[in-house]
């Protein structure tokens, strides 16, 4: 379980770029030159993760952003950031 005083930060081995508005992103490691496409949550999400956010604060931004119950929203970002860090794509 991911603690809401947790802070994420994007590594340094990694490439993000958005989009636009409802286009994902792109997401490149820079040291094995894979490459993710990414849908506008993760983009969201990833866009949230600072260095300075705590993971709370990143999954209220969201909710504000997409129709979607709390509880399940902060279920859902608590995967895709345990993903994410196991992919070594925030750290």
């Amino acid at each position: 379980m991911i603690g809401d005083e947790k802070v994420f930060s994007l590594s340094e081995s990694v490439s993000f770029q958005p989009l636009g508005k409802g286009e994902g992103a792109v997401i490149l490691l820079i040291g094995s030159g894979d490459i993710f496409t990414c849908n506008d949550t993760t983009s969201a999400f990833l866009g949230s993760v600072d260095g300075e956010r705590t993971f709370a604060t990143a999954v209220e931004l969201l909710a504000d952003r997409f129709d979607v119950e709390g509880p399940v929203l902060r279920a859902d970002l608590e995967k895709l950031a345990v993903d994410l860090s196991a992919a070594g794509i925030i750290v």
